[in-house]
């Protein structure tokens, strides 16, 4: 029997998708991709948090359609794009073993400074469309111009050899499964603190019915990564939580510290009704312990006493 892979049509997305299949075929499943264009390729005009609120999932929610039509057997996804709340009748079956969850900064040469933070000149032109990303920067380097930038990495690493923008802000994760070549751009690998990465970010996440036949099931399975999976449901039940997506400028990192979880957080408080992000406080929490439950509601008692404080 040959099993259906739904994915997105882009070069990363393909990428991912490719991985998947070549480790289920592995595992003696016959798997074929199927390519499916998302809300988010199709609209590279608007901000994706503008986009977001209309349309939850922008990126998601073709592919779930697909698999709730039965028209695919599983879709494989970047976690940091799965919504938190599932529709009906679909279940994540595996979460990837994570790739690194770092963001990274590429710069073109010619607009380098080496004696300024990151090497970026005084108000420089940074590209990127994530709250996220943009309320970072600005906590560090309130100078910036920050240029909504939308597209595939080639597209916007395209931006920058064009001097359309200084910069721009990437993950990690993709350029490395691209294997695409950064030689042409200066480049640095963010720190955690004040960079925290999306919830879920690095990840895949496979997707699938609760009919899905039992021998492709127990194939996905095995490429479940247990720390992975706890790791990034903490992150995700602190986002559900805040009641976040791409419209909240959120990061969260949780990794294994020993025999303990260490949960990394930042967020971002904008001034209420702002047509465009204006940032009245940045805040960062950091927590230490055993108990999942704990590290979630500490996290979210926390940024939720501080958002109240600004209101």
């Amino acid at each position: 029997m040959k099993y259906r892979l739904g994915t997105r049509k882009s070069d990363l997305a393909l990428k991912q998708a490719r991985e998947v299949q070549h480790l289920l075929i592995q595992r003696g499943c016959d798997v074929e991709l199927v390519l499916i264009e998302s809300d988010g390729d199709q609209n590279l005009k608007q901000p994706i948090y503008e986009i977001q609120v209309e349309t939850p999932g922008i990126f998601t929610k073709k592919l779930e359609q697909a698999l709730l039509e039965k028209r695919i057997d599983l879709a494989v996804h970047s976690l940091k794009d799965l919504p938190t709340s599932q529709p009906a009748g679909l279940q994540v079956a595996a979460i990837t073993k994570r790739e690194t969850p770092y963001d990274m900064l590429i710069i073109a040469p010619e607009r380098f400074d080496p004696q300024q933070p990151f090497g970026l000149s005084p108000g420089a032109k940074l590209g990127t469309s994530s709250l996220r990303r943009q309320a970072q920067f600005a906590s560090v380097r309130p100078d910036l111009e920050f240029v909504g930038l939308r597209g595939n990495v080639p597209r916007r690493l395209t931006a920058v050899k064009t001097l359309q923008v200084d910069a721009v802000v990437l993950a990690a994760a993709g350029l490395h499964r691209l294997g695409i070549d950064l030689a042409d751009f200066k480049t640095q690998t963010l720190p955690l603190d004040p960079f925290v990465p999306a919830p879920g970010q690095g990840a895949l996440a496979i997707e699938v019915t609760p009919e899905c036949p039992q021998k492709l099931f127990t194939a996905i399975r095995s490429l479940n990564d247990t720390t992975t999976e706890i790791s990034t449901r903490i992150e995700r039940h602190i986002l559900k939580e805040l009641e976040g997506g791409c419209t909240l400028p959120l990061g969260v990192h949780c990794q294994k510290v020993d025999n303990n979880m260490k949960v990394l957080s930042f967020l971002g408080i904008q001034q209420l009704g702002a047509k465009k992000p204006i940032w009245q406080d940045f805040q960062s929490f950091d927590i230490l312990g055993l108990v999942e439950q704990t590290l979630v509601s500490k996290t979210v008692e926390y940024f939720r006493s501080r958002a109240n404080a600004n209101k």
